[in-house]
């Protein structure tokens, strides 16, 4: 099932190590100069180019080399994240090869209707993602940190960099941004106006932005360097058109755009006519992204309770980094936009407005308001 291969180009690499390795001092001075002076200049250069393939910069350049085309199907454990941290390329449909060693690595796996077969060849795709390596690569013994494959929810300073950095990116194009699917976000206790004024008012005071960047920006996504009019999730790399989506013009409606015309008897019926939907910025990050994996918050974020004992819990990490960095905005009945939502007073106008809605309408005649409500 698994095809391990290795290159032409990591021979030479691997005789020069196996030649230093067995080279004996004669007793000679000089010789045993040339050979420290040889080793010590080896092993800055190993040190310069391990350096260089666990760089975040480098971890970036073979995350993006996996497609869903060519690397699906495959468990969160086997994820590009995790391929992309033990120095593994995506080069082909199901194949993986070693920035370091150049050694190849099938990764294609049975289908998992055959449940003991596809087990089997899970687990050993996992080992072989260390064991794989050639014995002499200078990945395969120091894999890149373990947080670029997290939301760093335990580090607030550098959450609050990374969302002002989002956000000034999405500031460039929040006019052209397209409609946000709020329900999803709004069950789990966000509120979209009440974000915005929590970032202008503690955040970001000197940043104009718009209750949508924000919206953005907390959810994990920012505007493509180079293509503006193209979103981009900063952990996952996804890339979403910002053509293919409702536009800030139409948020007012919903997916399917309502119209009302008289049938033949004069009476109101509804036309529907379908439209681009609106960006739901939860649903978009592919499935193995870290911000919307199970995420704990840390020990000085987490809730206290009466007895004065901390209550930990599991979020989505894009609530927990919400959580850190804006404490309060997710709690529930929170805000005065949440408690105007409950409020008996606003219950009344719903209703109010209902009544002067059927004393408008064509079927009930126009009355007169003061008229009408005499009668009630």
């Amino acid at each position: 099932m698994f095809t391990i291969d290795r290159s032409e180009n990591w021979e030479e690499y691997s005789q020069t190590h196996v030649l230093l390795a067995g080279k004996k001092s004669t007793g000679n001075p000089a010789e045993s100069r040339n050979t420290e002076s040889d080793s010590d200049s080896l092993g800055t250069t190993k040190s310069c180019i391990s350096n260089t393939l666990r760089s975040h910069a480098s971890f970036i350049e073979r995350l993006e080399s996996f497609s869903a085309l060519t690397w699906f199907g495959k468990p969160l454990d086997l994820s590009p994240l995790v391929c992309a941290r033990y120095g593994w390329e995506n080069v082909d449909t199901d194949m993986l090869r070693c920035v370091g060693c150049k050694t190849f690595l099938s990764g294609q796996l049975p289908n998992k209707s055959d449940y003991l077969a596809f087990q089997e060849s899970y687990n050993r795709l996992k080992k072989s993602l260390i064991s794989a390596h050639d014995k002499f690569c200078i990945v395969a013994a120091n894999p890149c940190p373990e947080h670029f494959c997290h939301v760093p929810v335990e580090d607030p300073t550098l959450l609050m960099v990374g969302f002002t950095e989002r956000v000034k990116a999405l500031m460039v194009v929040q006019d052209k941004l397209p409609c946000i699917a709020l329900s999803k976000l709004q069950s789990l206790g966000y509120d979209e106006g009440q974000a915005g004024a929590y970032c202008k008012r503690n955040l970001l005071p000197d940043y104009d932005s718009t209750a949508q960047v924000v919206t953005l920006a907390f959810a994990g996504w920012t505007c493509c360097l180079s293509k503006k009019d193209v979103l981009q999730c900063c952990m996952c790399l996804r890339q979403i058109g910002i053509w293919n989506y409702l536009p800030m013009s139409h948020c007012s409606y919903s997916s399917e755009h309502v119209t009302e015309h008289e049938d033949q008897e004069g009476e109101p019926t509804v036309k529907k006519r379908k439209i681009a939907k609106a960006f739901d910025p939860i649903e978009e990050h592919n499935h193995w992204c870290p911000w919307i994996q199970p995420s704990s918050l840390p020990v000085l974020a987490m809730a206290t309770n009466e007895s004065g004992q901390t209550n930990p819990h599991s979020y989505l990490a894009w609530i927990a980094a919400i959580k850190v960095i804006a404490p309060g905005l997710m709690d529930k009945n929170a805000g005065l936009a949440c408690s105007m939502k409950t409020s008996p007073m606003v219950e009344g106008l719903r209703c109010f407005r209902k009544v002067i809605k059927s004393w408008s309408s064509k079927k009930s005649g126009h009355q007169p308001f003061l008229q009408s409500t005499e009668q009630l």
